[in-house]
């Protein structure tokens, strides 16, 4: 394993938002953007850059993240992270940290979990409301959180390996939902409704706005259908829709995650 990092950001008709995230990227081995709107001007892309992939016409959320996750696949790069546009990192050591957590606890693929108000108190923006935390060697906390959020994810490269890329037939809609599923499937993640993240993750990465507001996609017809057919597609390909899955109890998603760390982990820090 080389242990290389990459770091691929997908953005969308929002160079404000994406010169800032780009900057906040620490130094990594690799660093692609997809530009799946309107080209940039040349000097919003930083040096420490790498590629940029400028897409000739709007294609979707799917298709750019699986153009950013061949890349550093072919890049070399073992350790995989994903970001969106209007996030921002605020603690370098944010791969570090991630890498860590997944290295003690065996689960080799975690989303960022407060973009937007889903895991949160209700009411009480700002405030995490994950399900659970818990311990792990040295410290280190994962928090589950009840919703699976795309802005910022982790993969190790040996994931993709195993489950492929995600389905590009989702619209801007399910599409990493549906694909963290199917890792769960393949037994590499905790149940659905219990979506990994570390616990501290908010002090590694934060939101550039308040939940959606700047979004693109959301202020669109168009996504209100993708959501509506992303179900659809969501329903053929497993059986019922994704907000119909059933629950896990604690007491089983615990003898789950013991039989990943048991199985997945590399180190005991």
């Amino acid at each position: 394993m080389s242990n290389k990092i990459g770091i691929g950001i997908v953005t969308c008709n929002r160079e404000d938002m994406f010169r800032k995230c780009v900057d906040s990227i620490p130094s990594v081995d690799s660093i692609v953007v997809v530009n799946d709107g309107n080209p940039y001007t040349s000097d919003a892309y930083s040096s420490k850059v790498k590629e940029v992939i400028q897409h000739n016409k709007n294609e979707c959320v799917g298709i750019s993240k699986n153009e950013l996750l061949r890349y550093l696949i072919q890049d070399g790069c073992d350790h995989l992270f994903i970001i969106e546009d209007d996030m921002e990192i605020i603690n370098p050591d944010v791969c570090t940290a991630y890498i860590n957590a997944c290295e003690v606890s065996g689960i080799w693929h975690m989303n960022f979990g407060y973009h937007g108000s889903a895991n949160f108190k209700p009411g009480q923006y700002g405030v995490k409301n994950p399900r659970q935390i818990i311990e792990y060697e040295n410290e280190i906390e994962l928090a589950f959180n009840l919703h699976c959020i795309g802005s910022f994810s982790y993969y190790f490269r040996g994931i993709i390996k195993e489950v492929g890329y995600m389905d590009e037939k989702f619209h801007n809609a399910w599409e990493h939902v549906e694909h963290t599923h199917r890792i769960i499937k393949a037994g590499l993640h905790s149940p659905f409704w219990w979506f990994a993240d570390i616990a501290n993750s908010d002090q590694y990465i934060k939101e550039q706005s308040t939940p959606y507001q700047s979004s693109v996609i959301r202020k669109t017809p168009e996504w209100t259908k993708g959501m509506k057919e992303g179900e659809m597609l969501y329903k053929q390909k497993h059986g019922l829709f994704p907000t119909k899955t059933p629950d896990t109890s604690p007491e089983v998603v615990l003898k789950i995650l013991e039989g990943i760390q048991k199985t997945y982990a590399r180190k005991v820090l």
